[in-house]
């Protein structure tokens, strides 16, 4: 028993080249689960991902870059069965592909048994491109009195939506899954929010009294995502304890992926002219300042304004990070006197999209001439006249 106990705690890497990239067996089934010599059976391996992290990706617009945050997935290129014992009927090399963030991948193989009564351990390799692969035996009986030890195993899976907001409450479900060969009992979860990038909102521990083998049990529960947590992939921890026949108490992990993208807002604060009074048949610049009010960076903005008037109607803004502002610049030429009602559109790209803002209005020319010289002339007029009117009263008033 011994024996069996430490080789099932063996796992042995074959190819090391990132360790931020791979995989586990984090449970395995043999049916039936005591084969006879010469019988067909199935070994059913469950692998799971244990990465964590983002990678971005850029691409370039002109003069904007786009960049793009997505989680690290390992990428399994075989999952195959050796053995020089048994002998595989089917399931080699059968899957191929990316394993996600707590999304268990079950590989099923068909094997036939020795015609030798014993414990044989059939040693399942896993290669993880650009990662780290590794090699599991799994004890399996042919005929004998052993067993191997039969314990509970809890794993976790949630529902919740991916991609996410930030400032958004998310509604989602976990499922707790008892995966081993046992009853667990007394069984507390606990969902430890990160704060204050996630927390939960409402319930965060329940207790489950019981679940048999391959029984699970669902529950409700709302997120709150923080409206400054940065996009990328944010793991809320859940902790979960169980008791085993015996009393004994045993702990285990894991985590709600979720997937967070900020979502950009777009604003016009200001329109303004260079010079701030445009005269007629004067060429002038007209500035409209665009501000993102929203979670997320706003990419490849642009506007576009409809004035009847010659010049540059088309302005590219680039990136504007949320929280600031940048101006979109027309450099138009001169026109006559006159009110111009106009449309402005802007464009632009979040990781939710592309948006469009649409805008009504409205440019002065004011009338040709100046009259400055004129409201001077008015207030000397008014200044005589007031002077003379008082001298007029000093004269009466000396007679």
């Amino acid at each position: 028993m011994t024996l069996i106990l430490l080789l099932l705690a063996g796992v042995f890497p074959l190819v090391s080249a990132s360790p931020q990239v791979s995989v586990i067996v984090a449970d395995y089934k043999v049916s039936p689960a005591v084969l006879l010599p010469g019988e067909e059976g199935t070994l059913t391996v469950t692998l799971k991902s244990i990465t964590s992290g983002t990678t971005t990706s850029s691409v370039s617009y002109g003069q904007d870059v786009s960049q793009t945050t997505t989680s690290i997935t390992p990428y399994i290129d075989s999952v195959i069965l050796k053995s020089k014992d048994f002998e595989v009927l089917g399931g080699d090399s059968k899957f191929e592909g990316n394993i996600g963030p707590d999304q268990p991948v079950p590989v099923t193989f068909l094997i036939r048994a020795p015609q030798k009564s014993g414990m044989y351990f059939p040693e399942v390799w896993i290669r993880v491109r650009d990662g780290q692969s590794l090699k599991y035996p799994v004890p399996v009986n042919v005929n004998t009195q052993l067993s191997v030890l039969r314990t509970p195993s809890l794993a976790l899976e949630n529902t919740f939506p991916e991609p996410v907001k930030p400032g958004t409450k998310v509604e989602g479900t976990i499922r707790i899954m008892n995966e081993g060969s046992t009853q667990a009992d007394n069984i507390r979860v606990f969902v430890n929010g990160t704060p204050p990038v996630a927390i939960p909102a409402g319930i965060s521990s329940f207790m489950i009294d019981r679940l048999g083998s391959g029984m699970y049990r669902e529950k409700n529960l709302s997120l709150l995502i923080d409206k400054n947590t940065q996009s990328g992939i944010i793991e809320v921890p859940v902790r979960m304890s169980y008791a085993l026949l015996d009393g004994t108490i045993i702990e285990d992990s894991g985590s709600i992926g979720l997937d967070v993208r900020g979502e950009s807002e777009i604003s016009i604060t200001s329109v303004e002219t260079t010079p701030s009074r445009v005269k007629p048949g004067e060429p002038f610049d007209l500035i409209i300042r665009v501000q993102n009010t929203g979670t997320g960076e706003a990419k490849s903005v642009s506007a576009t304004v409809n004035l009847p008037i010659k010049g540059a109607k088309e302005a590219f803004i680039g990136r504007i990070k949320a929280g600031n502002d940048a101006p979109a610049t027309f450099v138009l030429e001169g026109t006559e006197a006159g009110e111009y009602a106009y449309h402005t559109t802007i464009t632009y790209v979040d990781d939710w999209g592309t948006h469009t803002l649409e805008k009504d209005l409205v440019l002065t020319v004011a009338d040709g001439g100046d009259s400055s010289a004129m409201i001077i002339l008015i207030l000397l007029i008014l200044g005589a006249g007031a002077g003379g009117f008082w001298y007029m009263r000093r004269k009466n008033e000396d007679d």
